[in-house]
């Protein structure tokens, strides 16, 4: 058995929200470059040109990528062989306010979430269990609040003809679109409980660009609902063009015989996402 020291999970967490908030990561970059050529609306053109510059500056000044802070969301696979000698939410919740004070990064959060006080920097946690022995895989995704109301979820009865799912998807995608700045990427959940599609639907963002689903009906899928998409012609920022998003990524799990459960998530051009081995 192996144990994590917590000073090694916390330099490790640090280094993570810093890199996050200030680089965008390559795979998300060089797509927005690959488009650039193929899109025809000067406006929209520019658009991805600006969010390049963004990316550029950021990186160089230490200035975050997006004035929204967002809520840090972490996601832990950790091996079987592996353990922590400390808790957990207590050590994340010292480093994230730590680093969103050093760093002067928005108070994006509040605690109470009806009478909207006090503001405060909070985190979400997710753990799983993996076969990876002594190994600990720490995802880290800055969801904003325009991402973050950019998500739905609903149930199908099970006997739903397939191409009224696909229907449904595009629509709601298409209708939120112009609210969460694309070029997105739209993050999809299907089956699981009601709660579980939408976390499959936000896991699936920790894949890289153009990383498919292993299963090739789902693969192909994925393409297909993308090439709908962009033919909506809303374009970046919802100024007119070809590229609305980046990419779509389904997740899947066994769901119960007699419901259907989907979930659609968008995550803006911001596309804040990170990960560390230790």
């Amino acid at each position: 058995m192996r144990k994590i020291a917590k000073e090694e999970f916390v330099k490790a967490v640090k280094n993570l929200i810093i890199q996050t908030h200030y680089f965008l990561p390559e795979d998300v970059l060089e797509s927005i470059k690959n488009y650039i050529p193929i899109e025809e609306n000067e406006i929209a053109k520019d658009v991805l040109y600006k969010i390049l510059e963004n990316a550029r500056i950021a990186s160089l000044t230490g200035l975050p990528l997006c004035q929204d802070t967002g809520i840090p969301q972490f996601f832990l696979k950790v091996g079987k062989n592996a353990y922590f000698d400390f808790d957990l939410s207590s050590t994340l919740n010292e480093v994230v306010q730590k680093v969103y004070e050093e760093e002067n990064l928005r108070k994006s959060c509040v605690v109470d979430p009806i009478r909207r006080k006090p503001q405060e920097h909070c985190f979400t946690l997710h753990i799983e269990h993996t076969n990876e022995e002594e190994k600990c895989r720490i995802y880290l995704l800055i969801r904003g609040g325009g991402s973050e109301n950019t998500s739905t979820t609903t149930t199908f009865l099970p006997t739903t003809d397939f191409s009224e799912i696909v229907y449904w998807i595009i629509d709601v995608v298409v209708k939120m679109l112009p609210y969460t700045c694309p070029p997105a990427v739209v993050g999809i959940g299907i089956g699981g409980s009601v709660e579980q599609s939408m976390l499959l639907a936000k896991k699936s963002f920790l894949r890289k660009i153009n990383e498919r689903n292993r299963d090739y009906f789902y693969s192909e899928l994925e393409k297909q609902i993308k090439e709908k998409i962009n033919g909506s012609a809303i374009g970046p920022l919802g100024l007119g063009g070809k590229i609305s998003v980046l990419d779509v990524f389904i997740e899947t799990a066994p769901t119960h015989i007699a419901t259907l459960p989907v979930s659609v998530i968008l995550q803006c051009h911001s596309y804040r996402r990170s990960s560390v081995v230790i």
